[in-house]
């Protein structure tokens, strides 16, 4: 129980890996708040939190909003009194197409939620930490950072920000005892591969595995990595397990990049 006690907040909340880090979160002890912008998702997730014994606060959020931000942060805080971590989940994905062809407003559309979006969450988190003496950020971010993909430049690029974003919070707040860091997922194994996987064998009009193994060739495991598998990546770093570390990157794609 990693987490015994504790509140955490998780954004971007879906069907994937926010629903994973936040059932994970419960299941190590803490309460949990959620936030996206579909109501009936969080209160989905939130029906399981607390059937496994724990509390959980559905706060809608449209993170490109300051103010819905703001609402989070007041939202947990007047629910709970304490937040000691807060994981920020919440991406756009790309428009897929190279840059020769994209409109770069599609690229900033993708830096407002992917990059900003991220910060003004944790721009309303970081000031309650700090007065409560300290706590835990954590980042999702992408292996894309690490080997670009085509047709996903603007992805790369806000994701690419945030990523040292991560490293320029977490040298400015460590004096107040709050740790910031990164997990970087490669493909996860969850129902948006599962749906890709499926597209892309009837594309083809091969097997899926045929789809999967073209997708695990350059991983050393010869898997993908499950959701669950990221999540516990997530609910480690913002543990104190993790109490030494910050500012780090920590990859979870079967081995596929190494840092």
């Amino acid at each position: 129980m990693i987490l015994e006690g504790q509140v955490c907040v998780v954004s971007g909340v879906g069907p994937g890996l926010g629903r994973q880090v936040a059932l994970g979160a419960a299941r190590q002890g803490a309460d949990v708040v959620l936030a996206a912008r579909r109501r009936e998702v969080l209160e989905g997730v939130a029906a399981e939190i607390e059937a496994l014994g724990r509390k959980a606060l559905v706060v809608p959020t449209d993170v490109t909003d300051p103010a819905q931000c703001q609402n989070l942060a007041s939202a947990a805080l007047a629910e709970f009194g304490r937040i000691d971590a807060l994981v920020n989940n919440v991406y756009k994905e790309d428009v897929f197409q190279s840059f020769l062809d994209v409109d770069l407003d599609e690229w900033r559309r993708l830096c407002e939620v992917n990059l900003f979006g991220n910060l003004q969450v944790t721009k309303a988190f970081v000031g309650p930490m700090r007065d409560a003496g300290g706590g835990s950020v954590v980042f999702v971010n992408s292996m894309v950072t690490r080997k670009p993909a085509m047709f996903q430049g603007g992805y790369a690029v806000a994701k690419g920000g945030l990523l040292v974003a991560a490293r320029v919070l977490a040298s400015e707040l460590g004096e107040h005892r709050i740790r910031v860091n990164s997990v970087l997922p490669g493909w996860m194994w969850g129902p948006a591969v599962e749906m890709y996987v499926k597209f892309m064998s009837d594309q083809r009009g091969c097997a899926e595995q045929d789809v999967i193994d073209e997708i695990t060739a350059p991983m050393p495991l010869g898997r993908i990595s499950t959701d669950e598998e990221v999540a516990g990546a997530v609910l480690f770093l913002a543990s104190s397990l993790a109490s030494g570390i910050t500012g780090q990157m920590l990859d979870v794609n079967s081995g596929e990049v190494f840092a």
